[in-house]
């Protein structure tokens, strides 16, 4: 049984005004799903496959003449050849859109292609594990349209979808398809486990011959580890003692590949005050809690890092929500040198709105100096708490308290 995906109109829309659509996204989270939920009768050839993989190596140029459109591809980025002899094909007929649909796990060789090859005749999409909202079968919460049409008021009106202990269950399991769909903790073990195992030995070592599998698997906990802090990548070259251009090199694979997501620091007008080092976090909460030996709702909510848990899960929750929205927006973490800091500061044509993310139900009003006087200070139309309260509360004439339930 398959979820039908948020980003299925959003694609569709995308098909009608480009002649290449290509939807990027981490190992396993429903790509080659959402390719067939969107075109079910087109041809899909998936490079996973030893014999589609051949078929197009050996001529691309003829591979796609040979094609009755629309054509799906699956895992793109095992056949760099391909995005040279797609431009020429596209070339023939740029006006006319909807030709190709494409996914992949991301490579330097995938984006290298796309950039260079299909430059202004395609665009990029990143697809993430299930909401919350898919996991529970809902529609997309109506937060996302007060926000992006600037109709705040609206915001006093959402409900709370979600009780507590579902929102507990929702972070524990994460979103990867088969495991919300098996919805066994026997299973949910086994399969993170496997996935992780996949993740080093097969992928990395497909796309980085040459990394150390055992130092990056030591990289990765230390990652989870640190999930929802702000990172120096110095202590992370110590500990594992290896280079800072290699500590480099693992951070950007990390993020290449969809595990590890970078809060870059919101930095508009960049002054002494602000540090430099980013945040980041696990993209996927369930995949976290498995590394962080998490396997029930309650070591979740009485381990140390919760907060930060917490923290990186509704961060995932509203980027992602926002990506199958298809508007342009940029993400930031916000901490000045004297430690005041914004858990999230997002930037689109809806504005700069910060959000702070509270793991408790109740916030206090000093808690919340830090986001009043951005607010104040960068003119914002709003600025964001979100909780664990069940009801949501205009604070003040610009701060919203949402209850995690409504998003």
């Amino acid at each position: 049984m398959s979820i039908k995906r948020e980003f299925l109109p959003s694609i569709t829309s995308l098909l009608e005004d480009f002649p290449c659509v290509v939807v990027l996204g981490a190992r396993q989270i429903g790509k080659s799903t959402l390719l067939k939920q969107t075109w079910p009768t087109a041809t899909l050839f998936d490079l996973e496959k030893i014999q589609d993989l051949e078929r197009i190596q050996e001529d691309p140029s003829f591979f796609l003449d040979q094609l009755k459109e629309p054509t799906l591809i699956d895992e793109a980025q095992l056949s760099p050849e391909l995005f040279r002899a797609l431009r020429v094909k596209i070339d023939q007929d740029r006006s006319r859109s909807g030709q190709f649909l494409l996914s992949g796990s991301s490579s330097p060789d995938l984006l290298r292609g796309v950039s260079e090859s299909l430059a202004g005749r395609v665009a990029m999409v990143e697809l993430g594990t299930f909401t919350w909202s898919e996991c529970k079968k809902y529609q997309k919460s109506n937060f996302y349209d007060s926000l992006l049409s600037g109709s705040y008021e609206n915001l006093l009106n959402l409900p709370v979808r979600y009780t507590p202990l579902e929102l507990e269950q929702l972070c524990l399991s994460g979103g990867y398809p088969e495991v919300v769909l098996k919805q066994t903790p026997t299973f949910r073990l086994r399969w993170f486990e496997n996935y992780v195992k996949t993740y080093i030995e097969r992928d990395l070592l497909r796309l980085f011959p040459r990394i150390q599998s055992t130092t990056y698997r030591r990289f990765i906990r230390m990652l989870a580890a640190s999930t929802g802090q702000f990172i120096n990548a110095s202590d992370f070259a110590r500990s594992l003692d290896v280079s800072q251009p290699t500590i480099r090199h693992y951070f950007e694979i990390a993020e290449g590949t969809f595990f590890w997501r970078i809060l870059p620091q919101y930095a508009q007008n960049p002054h002494k005050t602000m540090t430099k080092m980013p945040k980041g976090y696990i993209c996927d909460s369930g995949l976290l809690c498995f590394m962080m030996n998490i396997h029930s709702t309650k070591t979740l909510t009485e381990h140390p890092q919760f907060g930060f848990i917490w923290e990186s899960a509704v961060t995932e929750q509203l980027i992602k929500s926002l990506h199958s929205c298809i508007i342009p927006f940029k993400y930031y973490s916000y901490r000045t040198r004297d430690n005041s800091e914004i858990d999230l500061i997002l930037e689109g044509p809806f504005g700069l709105i910060p959000i702070e993310i509270k793991s408790g139900s109740h916030t206090k009003s000093q808690q919340l100096q830090t986001l009043k006087k951005f607010v104040e200070k960068h003119n914002c139309p709003i600025g964001i708490l979100i909780n664990r309260d069940n009801k949501v509360i205009q604070l003040s004439e610009k701060i919203f308290q949402i209850p995690a339930g409504c998003i």
